[in-house]
This record gives structure tokens, C-alpha cells and sequence, in this order.
């Protein structure tokens, strides 16, 4: 029970955290990562063994969401896709412009994306899953912008 009530502390503390640096921010650069809500059917082609699936709500994934959190960073659109086989567990397909795959990370802790927080002040972003469980990940683990000379 306290692992539990300490999980959802540390969530809410994160989540305030990343919303806060969220709401002070007033102008975003070209290098923050931004995160966009597209239609659930409309992603590149998907890795064999992964499949969308976006959930309306965190504690509810019988309730698929229209809509999908979508990492767009330096030119490049990270999925967050969950596994044929069902593990706790997710996968960052980074695409190019073109949409070839660049990156296809793995991440465990949840099945199912719920939504997306990005921190300019931690340089992170949040993936929050079914069962209200959450993944943080750097910007550094996405593909990196191209330098610009």
C-alpha cells in the first residue's frame, strides 16, 4: 500500500512539475520537443510485432482514444506503440520526413500511451500509460535534431 501511495505521489509531483515549466513557458524554439494529438490511424507504417493503441483514459484500457500522443522533435515523429504479444511495455518508433524508420526504442512500465508531458525545464518527457503507470524519458534518447551550420 505505501509503494503504491508513493508511486502516485511521485506521478502527481512529476506531473506538476512538467505542467508547471509547461505553463510558464510562452514561446517554445525549434528545439523542444512538442507533443501533438494525431487521429490514432494515421501513423506511418508500423515495426512487425507492434500495433496503435491509445487509450481515452489512464485507468481504462477498454476505451480506445480517436487520437494518439505524438512526440515531434527536430524533424522527426516519435509513436508510441504497444506490443502484439501484450508485455508491459512500449516501443518509440522515431520516423523521418519521409517515414522511414530512424529509431525503435523500447521502454518498460505500461502497455497502452494515455497522453504525453514534455519539460523544457528537465529536458524529459513523461509517457503516461494504463493503470496511471509512467515512463520518463530524456530528449537526449529521441533522435537529435540536425545541426544547422
Amino acid at each position: 500500500m505505501f509503494d503504491k501511495l508513493l508511486k502516485t505521489a511521485a506521478l502527481a509531483a512529476c506531473v506538476l512539475t512538467v505542467a508547471s515549466a509547461a505553463q510558464a513557458q510562452t514561446v517554445t524554439t525549434a528545439g523542444t520537443p512538442q507533443i501533438k494529438y494525431d487521429p490514432a490511424n494515421s501513423n506511418p507504417p508500423i515495426p512487425a510485432g507492434l500495433k496503435v493503441t491509445c487509450v481515452s483514459a489512464p485507468n481504462d484500457g477498454a476505451s480506445p482514444s480517436k487520437t494518439c500522443p505524438v512526440i515531434y522533435y527536430g524533424g522527426y515523429k516519435t509513436w508510441v506503440y504497444s506490443f502484439l504479444d501484450n508485455r508491459v511495455s512500449v516501443a518509440l518508433v522515431s520516423y523521418d520526413a519521409n517515414g522511414a524508420v530512424v529509431q525503435n526504442i523500447t521502454r518498460d512500465g505500461f502497455r497502452y500511451i494515455f497522453d504525453a508531458l514534455s519539460s523544457d525545464a528537465s529536458k524529459t518527457i513523461v509517457l503516461l500509460g494504463q493503470a496511471n503507470q509512467y515512463i520518463q524519458i530524456n530528449w537526449s534518447d529521441l533522435p537529435q535534431p540536425a545541426a544547422t551550420h
